[in-house]
């Protein structure tokens, strides 16, 4: 669980991004983040810069690179039956936030 603050929550409401309008959606729709591999991951739009060049660097210097192998033995130390999680500081410079995403693949809404 990420926790920003000791407060308990008042409400939920679904994030959503610029451009996009709650009542544009009909009952049953939500914005969603799709996950691929089973994982969800939160960070920043600098984060995901660094993350994208990263991976584009080290894809090209080696075709065979998976980005899921750098976070592999750290998830794994916090798995617990069926899930597991990362809240980490990625080479000193951004913070990145993973973890099994419960259903497996597909789109999910943030809170």
């Amino acid at each position: 669980m990420i926790k920003f603050t000791n407060e308990q929550a008042v409400e939920w409401e679904l994030a959503i991004r610029a451009g996009q309008e709650l009542k544009h959606l009909k009952e049953d729709e939500f914005y969603s983040y799709g996950v691929n591999t089973g994982m969800g991951c939160f960070m920043d739009a600098e984060s995901a810069r660094y993350l994208q060049a990263y991976e584009d660097k080290r894809y090209k210097a080696d075709n065979d690179f998976y980005f899921y192998e750098e976070f592999e033995e750290a998830l794994e130390q916090n798995y617990k039956h069926t899930w597991d999680w990362l809240v980490t500081r990625f080479h000193d410079k951004v913070d990145i936030s993973m973890f099994t995403a419960g259903f497996g693949d597909g789109m999910y809404p943030s809170f």
